[in-house]
């Protein structure tokens, strides 16, 4: 069989060599900037997801110290329910020693130990 196709020449060889070494640099180099680029994008999600982690971090710290306050708030609040409940007695013993007349010696000492012992009982909540 003829064959007629000619054989490259060795110039042809080397020429067709040196342009797929350089297609292979040309590869190599892009797919360096590419790596780098993606080496870029990488840090910089990282620095968003320690950012993202701070700001919860912040807000969890908010929510605690919300929490500590609202806890706090129900506590006075109670309190205040025990000295509305405490006032009424005094109220009440008052209104029972002004509309028996002069109040005797008993009387006043019954408001007076009625009245330490609230004043003791709002000490004592106030502190808790």
């Amino acid at each position: 069989m003829n064959n007629l196709t000619p054989l490259p020449s060795d110039m042809d060889r080397r020429a067709a060599a040196l342009a797929d070494v350089r297609q292979m640099s040309d590869d190599l180099h892009a797919a360096h900037a590419e790596i780098e680029q993606l080496k870029a994008d990488l840090n910089q999600e990282r620095d968003r997801c320690v950012m993202l982690v701070e700001d919860r971090n912040r807000h969890r710290h908010d929510a605690l110290i919300y929490r500590a306050k609202l806890i706090e708030l129900a506590t006075s609040m109670a309190n205040i329910g025990l000295l509305t409940v405490t006032a009424q007695e005094l109220v009440r013993v008052a209104q029972e020693l002004t509309s028996n007349g002069t109040p005797t010696t008993s009387a006043i000492d019954k408001l007076e130990q009625s009245y330490v012992a609230g004043s003791r009982k709002a000490e004592t909540h106030a502190q808790d």
